[in-house]
């Protein structure tokens, strides 16, 4: 039991035996005195309420109605973090798919999910089949839409080095959401997309070149 909700009913139960005891000494007290002892007594519970009793049950009424489903999900990211640790990658995507389950219109899970396909099973392909079915599996905010859209893109150019289908993807970001957050930073992905392709190419034509020297 938490520590501070154990003080708290300590400190409720003590200060109502001590009202009680005093009441019972009271009893034969005059009227005035027993007017001026009520009043004391509702400042002192007022006291006590506000002190202990109302935080006690504000924080008892935002755990079950906040906390609940952010417990569960931080349970199942555990699960999943050491369920990769252990190289169960099934695992932890069981784990990921039971939260999705759980909260289908979060895409975190979708992406983790695409993430250990393409990065730990080196399987980029079921990694986009994750991604691209969700995405076509509903209406999905805007912001969640992109975020699986970049996601797309990152596989397509990180694991497959396809540039024409990630800078499509990126495209299509840009003309589903314009004048957006998501429009001006995939164009800033583009710009980075087409100088590492920029680079690649001229490191193939350096090698090029280094190996017909060799050869003449």
């Amino acid at each position: 039991m938490n520590t501070a909700l154990v003080i708290r009913i300590c400190v409720i139960t003590l200060a109502l035996l001590v009202l009680a005891l005093i009441w019972s000494f009271m009893k034969d007290a005059g009227d005035g005195t027993k007017f001026v002892f009520v009043i004391l007594m509702g400042l002192a519970g007022g006291l006590l309420a506000v002190k202990y009793f109302i935080p006690w049950l504000g924080d008892m009424l935002g755990e079950a109605v906040f906390s609940s489903g952010e417990k569960v999900e931080q349970d199942h990211m555990t699960k999943a973090a050491a369920r990769i640790a252990q190289g169960d990658y099934p695992g932890a995507i069981e784990q990921y798919e039971k939260m999705l389950e759980e909260k289908p219109d979060d895409p975190f899970p979708v992406a983790e999910i695409a993430k250990i396909h393409a990065e730990r099973q080196r399987d980029p392909q079921a990694a986009l089949k994750v991604l691209e079915e969700h995405l076509q599996s509903k209406d999905w905010p805007v912001d969640d839409a992109a975020f699986i859209m970049f996601r797309i893109a990152e596989v397509q150019l990180t694991h497959r080095h396809d540039f024409e289908a990630a800078r499509d993807m990126l495209e299509q970001i840009i003309g589903n959401f314009p004048n957006t957050r998501h429009s001006a930073n995939a164009h800033h992905r583009m710009s980075e997309l087409e100088q590492l392709q920029y680079k690649l190419l001229m490191e193939q034509r350096a090698k090029t070149t280094t190996s017909d020297s060799v050869k003449a």
